[in-house]
């Protein structure tokens, strides 16, 4: 017989929330801070073990900010006033409602580059700064951006995840160096202003999920920012996407989001079916890249975090996993 009826295997489950963020004017941090922990909050409401919100989360703070700057100034001025708040903020909602939040991107001055950087926070832990690796022509012909050179792989209690930035996704060779790192869960934030970009990363992050046997999950921003160059339109569906075998769901989306709207998508995985599939799938994606002789060299550094959860401290309630 072809096809053999699952074995029993030991659950390891995760629930992903993914923010399809809203950008509006906003008057001050505050009030940007404030729409944020609504969010988050809502992903805590619903017991999430990852909180995902979309790229360049941070340029909604132009809107209270005097006009006048050029993009690529604008950018550098974000960096320069915002980093550390910012930063900070997450800090303490991952450590408040203890939970992993990847907190979109925001431009960062790192080694005096400006970089597209994702921060990943773990509570208990220093934050992850993952930089783009691939900047599309607007980031590097307008904005100034410069691109990141390596690859970071946080091992968390329910396993490794890592974040590919929008365009990232786009190229399978750095999802196959994550997945060959150990990589299950890969989290991408992006921003597209049309429906063209937005169907490009969808496109990708689901070959990405076939390709590697892994999850991906996307998280992009709707709304507009009047009159700020760029930031004046935006298009979005975001979803949560599978390999696509028999443990999984049909059409390979966990679940997804209505396009172009506010929204909160939450969706439970399960890793441990990525081993069965892995081990006895229809299809063998991972093992057969791993012998067909086309391996995959990065240039760059791949480092390995082990974050897990720190143990609750005084006045904290252990929390249910």
């Amino acid at each position: 017989m072809r096809f053999k009826a699952p074995t029993p295997f030991m659950s390891r489950p995760v629930r992903v929330c993914g923010i399809q963020y809203c950008l509006r004017p906003v008057a001050d941090f505050d009030a940007f801070a404030q729409q944020v922990e609504n969010y988050v909050d809502v992903g805590d409401d619903y017991d999430a073990d990852v909180i995902l919100f979309p790229e360049l989360l941070a340029v909604q703070l132009l809107s209270c900010l005097p006009g006048g700057f050029a993009p690529a100034e604008a950018m550098r001025v974000l960096a320069e006033r915002f980093t550390e708040p910012f930063e900070a903020f997450f800090q303490r909602m991952s450590r408040k409602y203890d939970r992993i939040i990847v907190a979109g991107t925001h431009p960062a001055f790192v080694d005096g580059k400006l970089q597209n950087v994702a921060s990943i926070f773990v509570p208990g832990h220093a934050p992850v700064h993952q930089p783009k690796l691939h900047l599309t022509p607007t980031e590097r012909n307008v904005w100034h951006f410069e691109p990141g050179h390596e690859i970071h792989v946080i091992e968390t209690d329910f396993g490794r995840m890592g974040v590919s930035i929008c365009y990232d996704v786009q190229f399978p060779e750095v999802a196959r160096v994550q997945a060959e790192q150990g990589v299950q869960l890969l989290l991408v934030p992006y921003l597209t202003d049309d429906r063209r970009g937005y169907t490009r990363v969808t496109t990708c992050a689901r070959a990405r999920a076939v390709e590697n046997q892994i999850y991906v999950a996307t998280a992009g921003t709707v709304g507009s920012l009047p009159l700020i160059t760029d930031l004046t339109a935006q298009y979005a569906q975001s979803g949560i996407y599978t390999p696509s075998d028999f443990p999984f769901p049909m059409d390979g989306i966990t679940t997804e989001a209505a396009a172009n709207s506010e929204m909160v998508l939450v969706g439970d995985i399960d890793l441990a079916l990525l081993d069965q599939a892995r081990a006895r799938g229809s299809v063998l994606n991972h093992q057969d890249a791993a012998r067909d002789g086309l391996h995959v060299a990065f240039d760059g550094r791949i480092l390995i975090h082990h974050l897990p959860w720190s143990d609750p401290g005084p006045g904290t309630t252990e929390r249910a996993r």
